[in-house]
């Protein structure tokens, strides 16, 4: 994802809000926001619209909250980014979010720095996390990243996942691969190639970001 291809959707019931984020975000290089939504049911017609790469999601809405929204998002498009932003981060409908496929969450306190970066940093594949007591959610966090990693890309086979697994890893290469798990490293680069087919991912670097994203790559 490059600073000049982000295409955002915001989605929040109050207008000040989402034009506070609009002049906000469009003041920043590459960021374009294609569309706004005032309620749930209007986020997911807009993400279906539009396909942006990041919805900046509000989580107390009318006509379908932003949970049900990010849900509905992720289940019909799932390669989407869905940013939750919320007034409080003791929400329990934001962990909900987390829990349904967001990838990220940042509260609505945070300056206009942090939440250009949270955007771009989503956009590429990052997973992010505005919190002011990250030692109380540490455990919660690591519980569902590993729930995430475990039940990322089912539509992959064990060896597949094996493979993206390893070539996510840092400093992996693909003949580093191969001699991990005995192989040649043209089964390997065939099995890439497959994998970004089913993933959709346009190249490698797409692809490692998708799986870093869901968790896979972590020091294996």
């Amino acid at each position: 994802m490059t600073e000049q291809s982000i295409r955002l959707v915001i989605a929040d019931d109050h207008a000040f809000a989402r034009f506070g984020l609009r002049v906000v975000l469009e003041s920043a290089p590459g960021i374009n926001v294609v569309a706004e939504a005032c309620d749930g049911r209007e986020a997911v017609e807009q993400t279906l619209k539009y396909l942006p790469d990041v919805v900046i999601m509000d989580v107390q809405m009318p006509n379908g909250s932003g949970l049900w929204a990010t849900q509905e998002i992720q289940r019909t498009c799932p390669g989407v980014k869905v940013l939750v932003h919320s007034q409080h981060e003791a929400d329990p409908n934001v962990m909900a979010a987390m829990r349904a496929g967001a990838a990220g969450f940042l509260t609505k306190t945070g300056d206009v720095g942090q939440i250009i970066r949270a955007v771009r940093d989503v956009a590429a594949g990052a997973w992010i996390f505005n919190l002011s007591d990250t030692a109380r959610m540490r455990p919660w966090f690591d519980e569902l990243r590993t729930a995430r990693r475990e039940g990322a890309f089912p539509q992959l086979t064990c060896r597949e996942r094996e493979i993206l697994n390893l070539i996510a890893t840092p400093k992996q290469t693909t003949a580093g691969v191969a001699a991990r798990l005995g192989i040649s490293t043209k089964r390997v680069e065939n099995a890439v190639t497959d994998i970004k087919a089913k993933l959709g991912a346009a190249d490698r670097t797409g692809l490692i970001a998708m799986a870093r994203a869901a968790g896979l790559g972590a020091g294996t």
